[in-house]
């Protein structure tokens, strides 16, 4: 990965970007939910897009030289009501979650109650870590934690994963480890196989703030790939500061593709 310092902002290089979407028949556009279309908030059901952020994501899923596709670590479900754009599609589980429910096999089915059972059990001894089920996979929160806690809370969750190997594996992310079946392969897997699917012509944009993104960026060296947050070492091309930089950007993209 490249040195965030190293990576210029996104509003600095606009003329060679604008020289990018002028020459593409279609845009293809991929966009992460929390940290980067909305800002992040201590309780993840309390995440709010703004009216405007949202007309301007209808406007840009109207244009026929647009698709617009939101890559979240969210259920399809959850975004879906946050969101409130039907042409806009929802890929949640981190990509693996498209027009559906994800298809599990039976043994991956069998166990989640009792991976269930052991994070309840387990969750007390760990203050200030927050365990979000998410029906097929389930969310550790550390953000609230003390270090020492966050550290005894990550040994422990290693070993757990262990035990339920290989049906479960950890995604990392910012502030959060992620614990889905093996067949939610990330978010790099899934826009390589959705380009390689659709045979996909034109430019792929993606934007992401999380150690999540960082496979979708490697997997999009192609198109223009923009890491929204604070400076850290990033694949990808371009950065922006904030989810309001995110929503000049789209308003400034809509507008030229207008």
């Amino acid at each position: 990965m490249a040195l965030a310092r190293g990576v210029p902002h996104l509003f600095d290089c606009w003329e060679q970007v604008l020289a990018r979407f002028e020459a593409a028949n279609h845009v293809h556009l991929f966009l992460d939910f929390d940290g980067t279309l909305a800002p992040l908030h201590p309780s993840p059901r309390d995440v709010k897009l703004s009216g405007g952020l949202r007309r301007t994501l209808r406007r840009l899923s109207r244009n026929r030289r647009v698709h617009v596709a939101i890559v979240s670590g969210r259920r399809r479900a959850a975004l879906r009501r946050f969101i409130s754009v039907p042409q806009i599609e929802l890929m949640g589980l981190f990509g693996s979650e498209k027009n559906g429910e994800l298809i599990l096999p039976l043994k991956t089915r069998a166990a989640l109650p009792r991976l269930r059972s052991r994070f309840q059990s387990g969750a007390v001894e760990y203050p200030g870590v927050f365990f979000e089920e998410k029906g097929v996979s389930f969310a550790i929160h550390f953000r609230n934690a003390p270090a020492d806690v966050q550290q005894r809370a990550r040994v422990w969750i290693r070993k757990l994963v262990l035990h339920f190997r290989p049906n479960f594996h950890v995604i990392p992310t910012n502030n959060a480890w992620e614990i889905v079946p093996r067949e939610v392969q990330g978010k790099g897997i899934a826009v390589r196989d959705y380009m390689r699917r659709l045979r996909a012509r034109g430019l792929a944009i993606y934007l992401g703030d999380d150690l999540a993104d960082e496979p979708a960026f490697q997997a999009l060296r192609r198109g223009i790939t923009v890491r929204v947050g604070p400076l850290s070492p990033t694949a990808a091309h371009f950065r922006l500061e904030n989810p309001d930089e995110v929503n000049t950007f789209l308003g400034r993209l809509e507008e030229e593709l207008s």
